[in-house]
């Protein structure tokens, strides 16, 4: 099975688990620093330790040897002073009799006893004890043990954490695939069914002879045209989205200028544009340079801004067409009366089958590839679009064009 086979089901929990499954190591890892950080600390004790006794032993011998031309009485401090030579401050040492009493030294050691080594002289037994009263070296060996500990275990969970990352966009990336086409096929399946069932209609009506006069029959002539060119409409929104997407879209970019643009956009939306209640204003700032583009796509791109301003508006539809230039680059507003658009909606408006009013696209013909259209065109020809509205106070959407090489 591959990814492609699972279930929008499976890939969400596959995309949950990648969630919570690289906090599973990154605990186990703590765990396994803070076992090692402590085994380190007992060895370092153990090393010290060592090498404490050691010194402590050789420093006893010394001593012992000392006291042999000594003929006087031995002073405890003294035999502190000779064992303590061979530390550094870190390390202390006490002296005690053949009882375990102190004879010299602190009495009440701070730190941790670490060796112990017999001095004897004569019938006289003493006991040379070295404490570490400070583990500041001890400390800065498992630090600098802790920093490779702790660089090691960064390193690995950002490894971790890159590739859960990477694991759950594919995954989520696989998941909106899923939905997006459930959400193309059920959208496909409508926006079909409607005039193919208007065009079967009205078929079976002429098939059968059931009209009653020339003038009827050219009205359903024309009603079938009329679906006829929707269906085609909605065929090419289709196929251009698919070559976009697969990028197997051919532009052909050359100097254009603006009128071989508007005109054709115009000219095919003339019949709804010159509709009752719709007021339709073109504005051309003249003279316009010419822009670098693809002529064909760009009347694309105006017929599906003009077609989308004419379906978000009310009864009484105010639409106007702008050309200016602006610094490098051509710009062309599509602007309408129409519901307008919240922040979230204008976030969203050019992603595949979206629709900005649900009961409004139940209710009219579109499928929501219009303007993500447009954005794929748009992007092709290195410009951008911006769009200015608020819910109620209709829309304007602008692209912008890069002039052509002077």
């Amino acid at each position: 099975m591959t990814i492609h086979e699972i279930s929008p089901k499976q890939l969400r929990a596959l995309l949950l688990l990648l969630v919570l499954v690289p906090f599973i190591p990154l605990v186990l890892m703590l765990r396994f620093m803070t076992d090692a950080l402590e085994g380190e600390r007992d060895a370092a004790r153990e090393r010290l330790s060592s090498n404490a006794q050691r010194a402590l032993s050789s420093a006893t011998l010394s001593v012992e040897k000392h006291l042999v031309a000594q003929t006087g009485p031995v002073q405890p401090e003294d035999l502190r002073r000779l064992c303590r030579e061979v530390f550094d401050p870190t390390v202390d040492v006490s002296i005690h009799d053949f009882g375990g009493e102190l004879v010299a030294g602190p009495a009440h050691p701070a730190g941790k006893l670490v060796a112990q080594s017999s001095i004897k002289h004569l019938d006289q037994t003493w006991s040379a004890r070295a404490w570490l009263v400070n583990e500041s070296a001890l400390q800065d060996e498992v630090r600098d043990q802790f920093k490779i500990y702790a660089w090691t275990a960064l390193i690995a969970a950002v490894a971790i954490c890159a590739i859960a990352i990477a694991a759950g966009l594919t995954v989520n990336q696989q998941l909106r695939l899923h939905e997006l086409k459930n959400t193309s096929v059920a959208t496909v399946a409508h926006e079909l069914r409607t005039p193919l069932a208007t065009m079967r209609v009205l078929v079976d009506t002429l098939r059968e002879g059931r009209y009653r006069n020339p003038e009827q029959l050219r009205e359903y002539l024309d009603l079938l045209h009329s679906e006829n060119l929707r269906l085609s409409r909605l065929t090419e929104h289709f196929l251009t989205h698919s070559r976009l997407a697969r990028g197997q879209y051919q532009f052909a970019f050359a100097s254009v200028d603006v009128e071989s643009v508007v005109d054709p956009a115009i000219n095919a939306m003339q019949t709804k544009l010159a509709a009752p209640g719709c007021t339709f204003t073109l504005d051309l700032a003249k003279p316009l340079p010419e822009m670098l583009a693809d002529r064909d796509s760009l009347v694309i791109v105006l017929i599906n801004l003009l077609e989308n301003a004419l379906k978000y508006s009310g009864d009484e539809k105010r639409i106007t067409l702008r050309a200016r230039r602006d610094d490098r680059a051509l710009v062309f507003v599509v602007e309408d009366n129409g519901l307008g658009l919240t922040a979230e909606q204008r976030t969203q408006v050019f992603e595949p089958f979206y629709q900005a009013d649900q009961k409004l696209s139940r209710s009219r013909s579109g499928c929501g590839l219009g303007l993500s259209i447009v954005r794929a065109i748009i992007t092709a020809h290195r410009g951008r679009i911006e769009i200015a509205s608020e819910p109620g106070e209709g829309a304007a959407f602008s692209i912008h064009i890069p002039l052509a090489p002077a």
